[in-house]
């Protein structure tokens, strides 16, 4: 299976097969719950702002008031989506939360091997079904275990990739929005080849195509979002019924 470059190769298009039609009551009654989960998140990220606004690195108490302002932006992400990927770029920009690299260029050197580490969706999903869910869902699929880029010193580096996940699933009974998945690992060797740039924290990777793919670096771990990466298709008549932006993260081995 031959794929463009080995990092968006990790685009999921899954095939649902809806096994019975659902009262329209349960779809409004799981959209009324997702939205009040979301109005609750935007309001613990409104406070949280104003404490992390108000902070200052000096203070004795800043990494807590950072961490609990990360963690808002986290569950913001997770239940109301990130469609520009804004709010993952702030996550990452606060880096440990120590204030030692935040809003400064990342000092982290590129030059090296870098291992694709999480493969965040904006809503949990249990892929592996054993009834927890995961926003990353590396920790769910049994393959990219071993997806690298080697970044050399002369702004040439390789993409390289071993394994590619094939995902199935169906509509569990008496639901309209859980899934029950399938999944197969295959071993495939392919590297790409690849010229790169570095402008303060962005990381720009252009492939033999001459595509182009833009990273931004927070200390050891550099990120890529895709918007809409995430797609879950119905086969039956094609229409998109998961659709979610996906965020690459790989680190500084």
């Amino acid at each position: 299976m031959k794929k463009l470059i080995p990092f968006l190769s990790l685009f999921v298009l899954l095939t649902a097969f809806t096994c019975e039609d659902e009262p329209l009551e349960d779809g409004l009654a799981g959209q009324i719950e997702s939205n009040l989960e979301c109005a609750n998140t935007t309001s613990a990220l409104i406070t949280a702002t104003e404490n992390f606004g108000n902070a200052s690195e000096e203070d004795a108490n800043y990494t807590t008031v950072c961490n609990i302002y990360k963690t808002a932006l986290q569950n913001q992400i997770a239940a109301c989506g990130d469609p520009n990927g804004v709010l993952q770029i702030t996550v990452n920009s606060l880096g440990d939360c120590t204030g030692d690299d935040n809003n400064e260029p990342d000092d982290a050197e590129v030059v090296g091997t870098w291992k694709l580490t999480a493969w965040n969706t904006t809503e949990a999903t249990d892929i592996n079904n054993d009834g927890t869910a995961s926003i990353n869902a590396l920790d769910e699929i049994d393959c990219y275990d071993n997806e690298t880029i080697v970044f050399n010193a002369d702004n040439t580096g390789t993409v390289m990739s071993t394994t590619y996940a094939e995902l199935s699933l169906t509509i569990e009974a008496g639901t309209t929005d859980s899934y029950i998945f399938t999944q197969e690992c295959i071993d495939e060797i392919e590297n790409t080849q690849i010229t790169w740039t570095q402008t303060g924290n962005t990381i720009m990777i252009t492939d033999e195509d001459d595509v182009e793919f833009s990273f931004t670096l927070s200390g050891n771990e550099m990120s890529n979002t895709v918007e809409e990466g995430f797609q879950v298709i119905n086969s039956d008549d094609s229409t998109v019924t998961v659709n979610q932006d996906l965020t690459f993260v790989y680190t500084k081995l």
